[in-house]
């Protein structure tokens, strides 16, 4: 018996131990869920009087925070990054690559559309690779580049199936082209993904996380340049010099209510001090103009910047 009494004192001596070590051990590191929470709050605050429906979503490598998810946006041309992972993937099993060489004549060219690079050519066949109407959809976000690209390489059907087919995340839907949904803007409710579905998508993407997309270097790199939106993430960066992004934008119609329909943002933020994740941002039905959505963009940005797990 006396074996029995000494040996349990030191049990509980252990176990005391090993609790004032983890005790103190907690009460150094963060919280990550208070961090979470209070960044949630913030975002609920940002948000709490904006006239349209705002979601969120943020990925790194181990967490995940989203607000107002149960949701499927318009993407717009958010879908031009879909687009360009599922004619990568198309390519592989052809015998054409991005320097492949297309005719394109004058009846495929829509003149009223937002085109920037396409709809500068003559009103004469001309011949263009796959990798500039790539470069034009992706970087210019060039309306008549990703409608060509439907038509000779990859339709809107196929598109989904091949996405989904290599997305973590399902929760989105293609099934029209900048042309159709030109032509009847209430399509554009159709082509939809919930922020979650968009942010993981191109967090695979930039964590080589994503396979059946050989030509994934170039679409990355394309994403690095895009000239559209500088209004919106880009600007929610600036006090982080050095700051490097990846994104695609998406802008909206104007609904029978006069409201945007859309005005989104997303991308992959690599912060100097090494902080690396996904960030959508889909605004829906704004009341507003398209500077002030953009300005909320940003200031959701600079707000998840700041708070999101150092």
């Amino acid at each position: 018996m006396k074996k029995y009494r000494l040996i349990v004192p030191l049990i509980l001596l252990a176990i005391t131990a090993y609790c004032l070590r983890q005790t103190r051990k907690d009460a150094a590191a963060p919280d990550k869920k208070t961090e979470t929470q209070s960044l949630r709050l913030a975002l609920d605050s940002i948000i709490s009087e904006v006239p349209g429906k705002v979601g969120i979503a943020i990925i790194n490598a181990t967490d995940t925070l989203t607000v107002n998810n149960d949701f499927r946006y318009p993407m717009m041309s958010v879908f031009k990054l879909h687009q360009a992972l599922a004619v990568s993937n198309q390519l592989s099993g052809s015998n054409s690559g991005l320097d492949s060489l297309l005719t394109i004549f004058p009846e495929e060219i829509d003149r009223e559309t937002w085109s920037p690079v396409i709809g500068n050519h003559a009103d004469t066949p001309f011949g263009i690779t796959i990798g500039e109407l790539l470069s034009a959809s992706l970087i210019k976000s060039d309306n008549n580049a990703s409608n060509l690209l439907f038509r000779h390489i990859v339709n809107q059907a196929a598109t989904d199936s091949i996405v989904r087919s290599i997305a973590v995340d399902t929760e989105f839907a293609i099934r029209y082209s900048e042309s159709q949904m030109k032509r009847d803007h209430s399509l554009s409710y159709d082509n939809n993904t919930t922020p979650l579905a968009a942010a993981t998508l191109i967090f695979q993407l930039l964590t080589d996380d994503l396979t059946g997309v050989p030509h994934k270097d170039q679409i990355i790199k394309m994403l690095s340049q895009v000239d559209t939106g500088h209004d919106r993430i880009a600007a929610g960066l600036t006090e982080y010099s050095g700051a490097k992004l990846w994104h695609k934008t998406g802008s909206g119609y104007r609904n029978d209510r006069g409201e945007l329909t859309a005005h989104n943002d997303v991308g992959f933020i690599r912060l100097p001090d090494g902080r690396k994740f996904a960030l959508a941002i889909l605004i829906c039905d704004f009341d507003g103009t398209e500077e002030e959505a953009s300005a909320l963009i940003a200031e959701i940005t600079s707000t998840v910047a700041a708070d999101w797990k150092r």
